[in-house]
């Protein structure tokens, strides 16, 4: 089995699941459990915010989506691709993985466009080169990737993770996209929406069901179905205490919100 012959898996992670290092390490086992080529892609934001909060800067955000000014992008810089991303390759090697830390201006993998002109360093993808993932994943290596990559004129950009993570995906032709985030799955007040398509993402909008970053993720998914991912779920990682494959359950649609064309 390789990678070759194996579409991957691709797994963005979020709020406990980057922070508390049981849960952390009991997703890293199950990862290694799948057997399969999984890249994954994690946020930090609550890291970033804290950093910045220490300088006297207050974070801001529009439609859950933050705006990074130049001086936030070095705490950007240093906070994803350095304390988040090194906590988390050291555990996953403590798991038993083969694991590589890698942010996405490592080798040109991920350009971004700033969204615009006005000294915001927050970029959307316009280019995505996923060779460096293709040989890592061909050994047997599991990346870890910070959504932080660089502008065309050479400076750091700071990319939303679940957009880096679906631009990762349709790089890579993915069979699979996870969201992992503290939520068990897309809400209608308290219950959870086992299934949308993409046709009801507009809908859930305007009748404000989902709001601020949830939008900015179900966007993400309706562009990564579109460009041929077979499925994309979110959910939330289980308690620790709970090793029953709650990965699997999620990939395996018995569990969070698959979302469909």
């Amino acid at each position: 089995m390789t990678a070759e012959t194996v579409r991957p898996v691709v797994i963005k992670i979020g709020g406990t699941a980057t922070e508390d290092p049981s849960v952390v390490t009991l997703l890293f086992r199950e990862i290694g459990a799948l057997g399969i080529p999984v890249v994954v892609v994690h946020g930090g934001g609550k890291t970033v915010s804290a950093l910045s909060r220490n300088l006297g800067i207050e974070p801001e955000f529009r439609d859950g989506i933050r705006r990074t000014s130049v001086r936030e992008m070095e705490l950007v810089d240093m906070g994803l691709a350095g304390a988040v991303n090194t906590s988390l390759v050291r555990l996953a090697v403590a798991a038993g993985l083969r694991a590589v830390g890698l942010s996405g201006a490592d080798d040109g993998m991920i350009t971004g466009t700033p969204v615009d002109a006005a000294g915001n360093r927050t970029a959307q993808v316009s280019n995505v080169e996923p060779r460096l993932l293709g040989l890592l994943l061909a050994e047997g290596i599991l990346p870890i990737l910070a959504p932080v990559a660089s502008g065309s004129d050479g400076r750091g950009v700071n990319i939303n993770a679940d957009e880096a993570a679906q631009a990762i995906a349709v790089a890579l032709h993915a069979k699979h996209l996870v969201f992992l985030s503290d939520i068990p799955g897309v809400l209608d007040g308290e219950r959870v929406l086992s299934s949308i398509s993409t046709a009801d993402i507009d809908a859930l909008v305007a009748d404000r069901i989902v709001s601020g970053g949830m939008t900015a993720k179900l966007r993400s998914c309706a562009i990564a179905i579109g460009a041929g991912i077979e499925q994309v779920t979110i959910g939330r990682f289980a308690d620790p205490n709970d090793d029953t494959g709650d990965l699997v359950s999620l990939i395996q649609n018995r569990r969070g919100t698959t979302i469909h064309g």
